[in-house]
Order: C-alpha cells, then structure tokens, then sequence
C-alpha cells in the first residue's frame, strides 16, 4: 500500500507539472494581519511564497516581554523547514531544514525576519531566551561528512533588534551569520566511531548568574550505535560556555538504559540539570518497543566546558503501547515525548516537577505509517523529591476525541505552569483539531479546565505534504512537537503565553494545485 500511494502520488504531481497549471498565489493567499494577531487560527508565523509552499513543523519558541518597547515583545521562533534552507521549490523534499523566525516590532505577531543557522543543518531546532544576558540560544543537527554535530548559535537581543545586523526578509548565509555572529559546535562523535547517529537535540540555559555553572548552555541529544544489532541507545549531554559556546565532551546521562530516546532538558532555578526521556529494553516484533519506560535524571554542573555529573535515572512511568501512533483514523503519526517544567515552590526550597507525555490507551489496527490508536490523551505525573517518586500519571483534559502534541512551561514570574495541546473533542469525527491551553495555579497540582486558544478547527492530516513528500501520508505535515513559552512580570494579567505549532488555514500552490499548506503559527494567550 506504501509503495502504491508513493508511486500515485509522485504521477499525479508529475502530470501537475506536465499540464502547467498556474494559479495566482493572491486567490488563495491568508495574509498576516497588519495589526493585533489572529485568535482564530493564529499568525502565519514565515515570509514563505505560497507558490509551491512546502510543510513547517517541529516548532520551538522563547520571547522576551516587553523587550522591543512596552506590550511588545521580541519572540523568536524555530522550525524545521523543507524549503531546503530557503533556496525555493526542491521537487519532492524529504528532510527539513532549521529555520528561524523572528517578531520585533509592532503589536501583531508577524515574522519580520527569517533565516536558517547554516547551509548544512538537519532541522530539529531549538531556540531558548537567557533573559539574564539579554540573549537567544538556537540549535540545530550539522551534516558533516558523518560527524554527529549539533551547531549552537548565538546572539543577542540588540542584535536582533538591529536592522543592520538582521534585515528584514529571508536573510541569506552572510546575513545569518551577522545576526548569529557566534557558532558552537557540540560534537558527539566518539574516536573512530562511523556506525552511528544523532537524533533529536535539545538544549536549555542555566538562569543563574551566580554559582557553578551559571549560564552554561546544555545540548541533549539521542545517540545511536549502530555497531550492535539491533542498534542500541542513549541520552547524552555536553556542556557549553555561555558566550564564546566553547562545547566539551559528552557524558551519558541515561545510565545503563539501553535505548534512550527522545530527551527533553531543562535547568532549574538552582542551576540543576533535568531530563526527561523514554526507553525500552525488549522491541516488539522487531520494530515497536513494548513496555516503553518513562526516566528522568538530575545531574549536577561543573562549569562549562566540564561534563555535568548525573544520578541514576529513575523510572517515572511505564506503558505497554507502541512509542509511534496515529490518533484513530487521522493519517499522520504522533509519537511518544516526555517534556517537563520545573517550579520553585513559596518554602524557597522545593522543586515540583511536572512531568507530561503522549499516551495511547489501546492499538486498535494496522496501517503503512502508524497503528491507528483508540484513544490519545496528554498525562501528567508530578514529584516533588527531585524525580525520586512520582504520582501516577493523570489526564490532563477529561475530554472526548484525542488530545496529543502537549507542551508545558512554568511562568517563573507567577508560578502558573501551561500546558497546551490539539485536541479533537468539539469534532464529531475526532479529526480537525483545536489548540487548548490548561493551566496549573501555583502551589497546586491540580490541572485547570480548559481554554481554546484557536476557535477555528484544523485537519492534520490534510495538506501539501501528501504532494511535496509523496507516500508520506501527512507523515511530516505537524511533525512531532509544538513550541510554547510564558514570561510576565508577577503581577496579575501581565504575563504572557506564546505557543508556535503547526497550522494549515493558509493555502498554498504546491505545482499549480491550491493545497492547505502547512505553516508554523504562532498564537498569544495574555493571562
């Protein structure tokens, strides 16, 4: 069936080709608005033609409140691109490239200015704010001749702010490295090692400004040995001085597990280094891991660029479904990914973790891409003895349909953790999605009721990917995360949410046929 619908969907496109359909992109063009930002589906957060547009996802978000001029902030978003680092229309792309993104003026949510870290990146990006140096930090995975590289930029806040150093538009490879003026680069390729691969960096800044540490800039990522069969795994991380992004060696994080996947890792207040992360010991019929168990880890700084020292990881959850699915009959896959948010509580003293994931309640078939599940739900465990026990995982939204893509942050300023998430539930058939947003007040564990952030519904599995990426089934239409970010200022109403993700109100024209296109999106949520 795979092979069939590849091989139908590349004729079709190729007949597109061949007829030489035109269509004008104005009659399909949703342009972002010229002022305020759209509550209904959200701003289209790209300069992107939509004259063969292609799929963004993946996104990443951080912001700075207030730091343009007052009640405008500077937000910088990140995402993978399949434009192929901005260099047009590819044909048929099938890896995305990193992207940024970037808001800097005016009171709408607009992109002023994008471009992409390096010619060679492999997407997967990361963009966090260190509010105490006034700066951003964005990563990405660097293809170069077989090395596991991921490159670590950085700059600040009055550069992005420049006109000179960041103009306006799609910036090219000179532009980028004015605007990103310092590059690291944090290696995890051992001596000698070939049979290997990087998946899924991720990274985190200390907040401190004091203390061993501070300031160092964490890079995790899934490293993959292929010398053993089947290959086995692991959660790694390097350290990075913060202004000079000088990156030493990795240390695993993930102890004697052997197959660590997909890390998340954040620094606490105190300069703790935390992660979370998924692994197996048995796979399931030679491709599925089944029981898959939930881990965290703390480790504790050294000084960049020394390696951190980490505990013994510690089991937070266990499930006994496949780490890939799709929710029911939607034709794209959602995928197994611990995140979790850290929050200093009133006694100065004791961290609550908030540790959130996918879970798929039962399989309920076969399909090509992913086994259709029964029902998804985003669950939340908490601890509060630094991840040495945890509560059983809890429902986030007691709602029908499915909710998945969660992401979760706490607002150091009030103490308020949010999580956001799709959701199907006012959808009959469980299939056009929703962007909710519950929160958690602070000194509380309890979740929230629901808010809709997006009154408009969207369909994820509709869209250019199926012509852009023939065979994918909307495979690499949302991608695998959404981006969210929150900051304010401790009074009441003056703090702010942002959550970036992946949205397809806008129509593009992938070869001549007016398509949904697939656009990373950007939303605020005032509270």
């Amino acid at each position: 069936m795979k092979l069939a619908k590849l091989y139908f969907n590349l004729l079709a496109c190729l007949l597109m080709l061949a007829a030489g359909t035109t269509v004008s992109a104005q009659e399909v063009e949703t342009a972002n608005p010229a002022s305020g930002c759209d509550t209904v589906n959200g701003t289209r957060f790209n300069l992107e033609t939509r004259v063969n547009a292609v799929p963004q996802n993946s996104e990443s978000v951080d912001f700075m409140l207030s730091r343009v001029s007052s009640g405008v902030d500077l937000v910088v978003g990140a995402a993978d691109d399949n434009r192929g680092n901005f260099q047009g229309f590819k044909g048929f792309p099938f890896l995305g490239r990193d992207s940024y993104f970037v808001h800097r003026k005016g009171s709408n949510c607009a992109a002023d200015f994008e471009g992409s870290l390096s010619t060679n990146s492999l997407g997967t990006p990361t963009v966090v704010a260190d509010h105490a140096r006034d700066a951003f930090f964005l990563s990405d995975l660097l293809s170069s001749s077989g090395s596991l590289l991921v490159e670590v930029g950085r700059t600040t806040a009055a550069n992005l702010l420049s006109p000179v150093a960041c103009p306006n538009g799609t910036q090219d490879s000179g532009q980028t490295a004015k605007c990103w003026p310092i590059l690291g680069i944090a290696n995890f390729t051992p001596n000698g090692q070939v049979q290997a691969a990087l998946l899924h960096p991720h990274i985190a800044v200390d907040p401190r400004t004091s203390g061993i540490g501070a300031g160092d800039v964490y890079v995790a990522g899934q490293f993959i040995n292929g010398t053993n069969f089947p290959a086995v795994a692991n959660v790694q991380i390097i350290a990075c001085t913060n202004l000079s992004v000088n990156c030493g060696s990795p240390v695993v994080a993930s102890g004697t597990d052997t197959f660590g996947s997909f890390p998340y890792i954040q620094v606490r207040s105190d300069g703790t280094i935390t992660v979370s992360y998924w692994t197996y010991t048995q796979p399931n019929d030679g491709h599925q891991p089944n029981p898959i168990d939930i881990k965290f880890v703390t480790c504790t700084p050294q000084g960049a660029p020394k390696p951190p020292v980490c505990s013994t990881p510690v089991r937070a959850a266990t499930i006994k479904v496949p780490a890939g699915f799709a929710p029911a009959g939607n034709g794209f896959l959602d995928t197994l990914f611990p995140k979790h948010a850290n929050r200093l509580e009133a006694d100065g003293k004791t961290v609550t973790t908030f540790l959130i994931y996918d879970r798929c309640r039962s399989i309920i078939g076969k399909q090509s891409v992913a086994e259709p599940c029964s029902k998804v739900d985003v669950v939340l465990a908490t601890s509060t003895d630094n991840g040495a026990t945890w509560t059983t995982p809890r429902l986030v939204s007691t709602a029908s349909g499915h909710q998945y893509m969660g992401a979760i942050s706490t607002d150091a300023s009030t103490n308020i953790t949010s999580i956001a998430y799709y959701s199907t539930e006012n959808d009959q058939f469980e299939q056009r999605v929703q962007l909710f947003l519950n929160q958690i007040p602070a000194g509380s564990t309890t979740v929230g009721p629901g808010s809709i952030l997006t009154s408009a519904a969207n369909d994820p599995s509709s869209g250019i990917g199926d012509l852009t990426v023939p065979g994918a089934q909307g495979v690499v239409g949302f991608g695998d995360r959404i981006g969210i970010a929150v900051a304010g200022t401790g009074s009441n109403s003056q703090s702010r949410l942002y959550v970036h993700y992946t949205w397809n109100n806008v129509e593009g024209i992938s070869n001549g046929v007016p398509q949904p296109d697939p656009n990373n999106t950007l939303v605020v949520f005032p509270y």
